[in-house]
């Protein structure tokens, strides 16, 4: 792998990291308390544990809202279950075995669309350093590129490789954001290693 190559992996991972501090920064200043823990019992409110093992908190399965962990408790669900969606309140576990399994195929769903995303992404920052490297108009990426690049796929992987490769975004503008925040990165690396 090149150094540029390199560099550029080392820009999306700060990125990335940088994301998961500003996460853990807003989370860090909570104060500790007594963590109540999931019970397969709450499906029949409606409920289900979402989130760490250690620190679950209750989803309602019928209008999707997330509860803090001090809301785990039956009585608190039940109210929940009845004052909000009284027409399901009779209903049979069953029924709430059915929106728990609806539920658990979109969070597949997400997750896979959200992995493609992150590759769209990655993908287009790629490009972006080809076409700067290359030093030709930003516009290449959306009037020859991609539809090049949807013409190999559809002749040699065919329509679903086609339709991943739709998703990444290459505009003329998106181009210009993308080359311009790797050169910042590279700037940045440059006073890093001046500096040490």
């Amino acid at each position: 792998m090149s150094t540029k190559q390199t560099s550029l992996e080392s820009f999306l991972r700060k990125k990335k990291r940088l994301s998961e501090e500003t996460e853990m920064s807003s989370t860090s200043k909570k104060r500790v308390t007594f963590n109540r823990q999931y019970h397969e019992s709450y499906l029949k409110y409606g409920f289900v544990g979402t989130g760490d093992f250690h620190k679950p908190k209750p989803l309602c399965i019928v209008c999707s809202n997330q509860f803090s962990n001090e809301a785990m408790k039956p009585s608190k669900l039940l109210r929940h279950l009845n004052a909000k969606h009284p027409g399901v309140k009779d209903k049979s576990l069953e029924y709430f075995e059915r929106k728990k399994r609806e539920h658990e195929g979109q969070k597949k769903f997400m997750r896979a669309t959200t992995l493609i995303k992150e590759n769209a992404l990655r993908t287009s920052y790629l490009v972006a350093n080809r076409i700067a490297k290359a030093k030709i108009q930003f516009t290449i990426g959306e009037e020859l590129i991609l539809p090049a690049t949807k013409d190999i796929c559809r002749e040699l992987l065919g329509e679903a490789a086609v339709e991943k490769i739709a998703h990444v975004p290459l505009s003329a503008d998106t181009v210009t954001r993308r080359i311009e925040e790797i050169a910042e990165d590279i700037e940045a690396q440059l006073f890093e290693r001046i500096n040490a």
